[in-house]
């Protein structure tokens, strides 16, 4: 059942945005000398906005980024380039990671330009086009028998063992330096957003999982914008709702995995490191089923008059599928109302991914 949390102190600051100002600085230092690496586009989505009875729709359309097409490169090269800064040994090592297919590419990409060789470890039932897209950027790719936790424990086992050096975008106790590094890296979004748009949202909506993304934006925000920022809502599967569970009780909590189509948004808990900024800078948390995200990648893939052609994946198409909900389900009256969304509002969502499953794409969209 399609669900939603608000956060009772709309607008806060935290205490802790996990992010400091200085890494910050140090990501938009590191992507700004390299001009080569080319934005993503922002697009404003007027027909879907009269369509929802908004006043601007825009979305940031990651399906091209770096030619990956996903966002993930964003926060893995980024960790990359520390970690290379952070090496007392010339010695290239095996770097490895669990992934739900997105994750695992970038990995892959980045241990290759920077000369390292890479293990990605994809949970059971992968679609065969993310495992030959991984394996494609030259990494060994092990499919394991569990879901994705699982596979993060094997990954965390098997290089406790062997040595490897893991580069992960979830935090256990103990591991978190890379994951912030990563998280910092998806920061560079936000920023090239801010170059783009004409004035800044009143409403962003961005995608759940772990949560790393929504950490990333939910900081930038607050940092940037201080009270006056967007209202910041999170948005995941209603079978996988791992941010909403852990916001209405109020700690970090493990819920059962049940499938959807939204592969990258199935995550059983969230990353530990993003629990302060979910609970003081994430406005609202709402679960969606799979019919919204097809929709939005219908909409997206056949456009309405004046809106651009957009491929988006089922996870990539959660943040459209999100807002046309709260827009049209009573369900999300109480979201509507705060986030004071109407005519009069603009708002920004993401399309984190391409079509990185082909076949699943065709089987919504059509050919």
């Amino acid at each position: 059942m399609e669900a939603a949390w608000l956060n009772p102190r709309e607008r806060c600051i935290p205490t802790d945005p996990v992010i400091s100002s200085k890494e910050l600085g140090l990501v938009e230092a590191f992507y700004g000398a390299r001009p080569e690496l080319k934005p993503t586009p922002l697009h404003r989505l007027r027909g879907i906005a009269e369509e929802l009875s908004l006043g601007e729709v825009l979305i940031k359309d990651e399906s091209s980024r770096f030619g990956l097409n996903a966002f993930k490169i964003l926060g893995v090269l980024y960790a990359f380039h520390r970690i290379m800064e952070s090496r007392v040994s010339n010695e290239a090592p095996i770097v490895v990671c669990a992934s739900a297919g997105n994750h695992g590419r970038a990995v892959a990409w980045a241990a290759r330009e920077f000369g390292f060789t890479a293990r990605v470890y994809l949970p059971v039932g992968t679609a065969p086009a993310r495992v030959d897209a991984i394996a494609n950027e030259g990494a060994d790719v092990v499919v394991t028998d569990v879901g994705y936790e699982g596979s993060i424990r094997r990954v965390v086992r098997d290089a406790r063992r062997e040595g490897w050096l893991i580069i992960s975008d979830t935090s256990w106790p103990g591991y978190d330096e890379v994951p912030r590094w990563i998280m910092a890296g998806y920061t560079w979004m936000m920023a090239e957003v801010q170059a783009q748009w004409s004035s800044v949202p009143d409403v962003v909506i961005v995608q759940g999982g772990v949560g790393g993304l929504v950490c990333a934006g939910a900081s930038w925000f607050a940092q940037h914008h201080g009270t006056s920022r967007p209202f910041f809502i999170a948005a995941e599967p209603t079978v996988a709702p791992c941010l909403l569970e852990s916001a209405r009780i109020g700690r970090p909590t493990v819920v059962p995995e049940h499938d959807t189509m939204m592969a990258c948004l199935k995550c059983a808990e969230i990353s530990p490191i993003i629990w302060p900024v979910l609970a003081d800078a994430v406005d609202a948390v709402v679960t969606i089923d799979d019919e919204r995200a097809a929709w939005a990648m219908r909409r997206l893939a056949h456009p309405l008059a004046g809106d651009p052609e957009i491929v988006a994946g089922a996870s990539g198409a959660c943040g459209l599928g999100a807002l046309q909900a709260i827009m049209s389900h009573d369900v999300f009256q109480s979201v509507r109302d705060s986030a004071n969304l109407g005519p009069q509002s603009s708002v920004l969502v993401v399309n984190t991914e391409g079509a990185t499953d082909p076949t699943l794409y065709r089987s919504i969209v059509g050919d």
